[in-house]
């Protein structure tokens, strides 16, 4: 009506104006009069779109995806970049078009000579690159070295690049002192569709959660839950969240900082409470033989079932489960009123000869 009767009191970029608006709200009519198929079929599946849908691509088979945003979170010195740095090599020398770009706000040149990090730089020259050497701005480049990088996965098709960020509370753009959740994953999505992978390593706070906010996990593709098992000098992985992909748990023998070989992850995937359980038994039996009552009065006299909130049933299960699995030995003797005790295998004359803790040599003294 505006347009047909009173376009002659109106300026050319207000007819431009009122047209567009014209347009706007017609289209908007045409919609609502759409059926439901019709109006969403950009939203709705189809068959031919899951029939078609392309099977998942692994950089390292049952652990890191191709084009995704994974996260390793642990405390300090669980052994993240330990973890990561053991896949860096394994990727780079599965996949000879895989570039990848590892940015690192805690280590000096000396710590970096003394990792694998160097080595990987000595062999695979540009493939790896290993950055953070600049202390100003710390976030600021390493998010410019982001967005540069998803124009360099656009103009090289044929690469496949890999960035990893150690930490993420040193890359990530800050709001008020913490990591912004609206700017959380910018350019780690954008490269995700360009076709490259990102590897998050992220810390966890004194209470044992995440640091800095849940959405670290929630916006990723998927995260491990990294632990070191000092008992089994191992670092084991937990997959936390999996989401479409089918990661696995790992674990990997370690020594000196550096990973040796992967383990089976179900035999030496035990918690703190429980490995300190066998170092104290180991320790204890090492002195001698003892029966069941001795050793839980040792491990309650050393506040064990308080500091670890363990239970004396608990302690007993996991005495009879390590005996069979041949950590210590255990023996039922129906001359001692059936009691059980436990004891290193060792020679039995030997044996005899080991020094006995006191409450034994009490109730021999007694007997």
């Amino acid at each position: 009506m505006i347009l047909e009767n009173y376009s002659h009191l109106l300026t050319k970029d207000e007819i431009v104006e009122v047209y567009e608006e014209k347009e706007k709200l017609q289209s908007q009519s045409d919609s609502y009069s759409m059926n439901i198929d019709k109006k969403y079929q950009n939203f709705f599946y189809s068959i031919e779109d899951i029939k078609n849908a392309p099977t998942i691509q692994w950089l390292i088979e049952g652990v890191i995806a191709k084009k995704t945003i994974g996260v390793f979170i642990g405390k300090s010195g669980s052994g993240k970049s330990t973890v990561v740095l053991h896949f860096c090599k394994k990727i780079l020398s599965l996949h000879s078009n895989t570039y990848i770009i590892y940015i690192d706000g805690d280590m000096d040149a000396q710590k970096i000579k003394e990792s694998e990090a160097y080595e990987l730089m000595k062999i695979y020259k540009e493939r790896f690159k290993y950055a953070g050497k600049s202390v100003n701005d710390f976030s600021k480049i390493a998010q410019e070295l982001l967005r540069d990088t998803v124009l360099e996965q656009l103009n090289n098709s044929n690469r496949s690049y890999i960035v990893i960020e150690d930490s993420l509370s040193l890359t990530a753009k800050k709001k008020r002192g913490f990591i912004d959740t609206e700017s959380l994953y910018k350019y780690e999505r954008k490269l995700r569709a360009a076709g490259s992978s990102c590897i998050i390593i992220h810390h966890m706070n004194k209470s044992g959660v995440f640091a800095d906010t849940q959405h670290i996990e929630n916006f990723a593709d998927y995260t491990y839950m990294i632990e070191r098992n000092e008992f089994n000098s191992c670092v084991l992985l937990h997959p936390q969240k999996a989401s479409r992909y089918d990661i696995q748990p790992k674990a990997f023998l370690t020594k000196d900082r550096i990973i040796c070989n992967e383990v089976n992850y179900d035999e030496v995937n035990v918690q703190e409470k429980e490995s300190e359980f066998i170092r104290i038994i180991i320790d204890l039996l090492e002195d001698g033989e003892m029966n069941q009552s001795e050793v839980l009065a040792h491990l309650n006299k050393i506040r064990y079932f308080t500091e670890f909130k363990v239970g004396q049933k608990k302690a007993i299960k996991w005495l009879q489960k390590y005996a069979e699995e041949d950590r210590w030995e255990m023996e039922k003797r129906p001359d001692m009123k059936n009691s059980i005790y436990y004891y290193i295998k060792v020679e039995k004359e030997i044996l005899e000869n080991m020094p006995k803790c006191e409450t034994t040599k009490k109730r021999e003294r007694n007997e």
